[in-house]
């Protein structure tokens, strides 16, 4: 429970957020956060801070239509560390024909209009007193950085509260960052932690009434929706199968081994493919879900992000498939069951992520419930609605445990840039978490062969109730929650516009099928003859 409390206070510190006590920033009007690495210009990634800290009152991100504003706070730090951030931004194209430190004061008064390279610095025989100095992005003309270097003694930052040497960079960045290096942060590194997470009593009443609202837009259409689509589904299914019992037994007849072993009871066959055919399929959901950052593709850094997405999808598929099987069989010893891929699951993978692009969403989606139990006995409503409700309940607590995971990883790796094995066990974190909570609203929907079609046939009151569950968990861990109605923006309104859009086409769709038979009874009964 202790490390719960923990994370559950304020905002994890990069490095060591207590040495920042007494600062300038350290007053109301200014909270100490963690900062997404998609905001963190990849030259000041070369160094840890102590600690961030940006302005209380003010939005926060792109997505609110202002620049990202915030400061970077190094307390009792050596002058190597400001060396090797200027040289960071020159060997990255920031200073072209310029320099990060344009003011300097080496104990011989304050020179200005000066450009001091990183090379020039560190041959300084000691530290200056004083080095400072502000410039851009020389190769976007985007972004500003001004930074500050005080011995604590002669010059202070802060308003005097170092009495050791300090370094304050102050950020504002009109874009996001991404790099291609096996170590680099991916998209997935911007999940918010646990103590990002603040609801205040209208927030969560804002949270609470959307969740419900927005089960109601999505259940009753989406049932509509799935009394249209729902027969023609079925029918595809039935002739598929046929066709496959017709080729087993023409390769039955013909004297060859199929691929199957039927059942001694006439219950459904299982594969003997199972052990082989999960692991592509897994594979090919893997490489889908890497196109949720916008830098895959041919490099180190989504190589690494294909390792973390395949073995987050087989950890938390088998995590949560296996407790799910081990107590349908405690509790119906004749339910047999096998994990089996879902090969259908991978559409909704394409969906999540295209929606996920288009939307602009971060640390984006990806659907995690790609696999399922697959019983060698017709199971019951009540059997299959059980199987839901342990498979999508174990899946969200699987998730939330690894969300305690990365909020206690994240920092550390952010606190030590270029370190690969830090970076890939807070993403994989992060995958986990994502996969399970951001599958919930999609696998859920009363559609088709989706679990939640088995949960609504079942009983619509425990559907509702499992739904909102789902998008309270969804908006509380990868949306902005606001703080009151009025503060509705950003990610939530463009979900909120996502959900109303499917339960207007779900009845468009459903009214425009409904004409359209009527109109065909009616031309068949004018056919009949009286």
């Amino acid at each position: 429970m202790l490390p719960l409390a923990a994370l559950s206070t304020a905002s994890p510190a990069y490095a060591d957020e207590s040495a920042c006590a007494g600062s300038y920033y350290d007053q109301s009007g200014f909270e100490f956060f963690t900062p997404e690495l998609r905001y963190v210009p990849p030259p000041l990634r070369v160094a840890a801070w102590d600690c961030a800290v940006r302005d209380a009152d003010r939005p926060f991100g792109l997505d609110t239509g202002s620049a990202v504003e915030y400061t970077l706070v190094y307390a009792d730090v050596d002058f190597d560390v400001v060396v090797r951030i200027a040289r960071a931004f020159e060997e990255q194209g920031w200073l072209t024909n310029f320099a990060a430190i344009t003011s300097i004061d080496t104990g011989e008064g304050m020179q200005n209009s000066v450009l001091y390279s990183a090379d020039q610095l560190a041959a300084l025989d000691s530290p200056p007193l004083f080095a400072g100095g502000r410039f851009g992005n020389a190769a976007t003309n985007h972004d500003i950085i001004s930074l500050s270097y005080a011995d604590g003694d002669a010059y202070t930052t802060n308003g005097g509260a170092f009495t050791t040497p300090s370094l304050v960079i102050d950020v504002a960045l009109t874009e996001a960052f991404a790099g291609d290096g096996i170590a680099d942060p991916s998209v997935l590194s911007g999940l918010k932690s646990i103590g990002d997470v603040a609801v205040t009593p209208a927030g969560a009443a804002a949270v609470g009434g959307t969740a419900v609202v927005l089960t109601l837009v999505i259940g009753y259409p989406g049932s509509l929706l799935n009394s249209v689509i729902g027969p023609r589904y079925d029918q595809f299914v039935e002739r598929m199968r046929k066709r496959r019992a017709a080729r087993r037994s023409k390769s039955a007849g013909a004297g060859g081994t199929g691929s199957a072993v039927p059942d001694q009871a006439g219950t459904p066959a299982r594969s003997r493919l199972f052990g082989w055919l999960f692991v592509p399929g897994l594979l090919i959901a893997s490489v889908i879900s890497g196109f949720v950052d916008p830098s895959f593709g041919l490099n180190a850094m989504s190589a690494r992000l294909l390792v973390t997405a395949f073995l987050s999808l087989l950890v938390f598929n088998v995590a949560a498939w296996f407790l799910v099987r081990v107590i349908m069989r405690r509790r119906h010893p004749d339910a047999v069951a096998t994990v089996k891929f879902r090969w259908g699951s991978l559409i909704l993978v394409t969906v999540a992520v295209l929606i996920a692009r288009l939307l602009e969403f971060h640390p984006g989606i990806i659907f995690g419930l790609v696999a399922g139990l697959v019983f060698a006995t017709t199971m019951s409503k009540a059997k299959n609605a059980m199987v839901v409700i342990l498979g999508t309940g174990f899946g969200l607590a699987v998730a939330l445990l690894a969300w305690v995971g990365f909020s206690v990883v994240a920092p550390i790796a952010a606190g030590a840039p270029g370190n690969l094995l830090l970076v890939s066990a807070s993403e994989f974190f992060s995958a986990v978490t994502i996969e399970g909570i951001a599958s919930l609203p999609l696998a859920l929907l009363p559609l088709l062969a989706l679990d939640g079609h088995k949960l609504f046939d079942y009983n619509k009151w425990l559907w509702l109730l499992c739904y909102v569950i789902g998008l309270l968990a969804f908006m509380l861990v990868l949306l902005t929650i606001p703080n009151s109605w009025g503060e509705i923006d950003g990610d939530f309104v463009r979900w909120i516009v996502l959900f109303c859009v499917f339960g207007v086409v779900a009845v468009a769709v459903w009214a425009i099928h409904t004409v359209f038979e009527r109109r065909k009874a009616a031309a068949t009964a004018q056919r009949v003859p009286g």
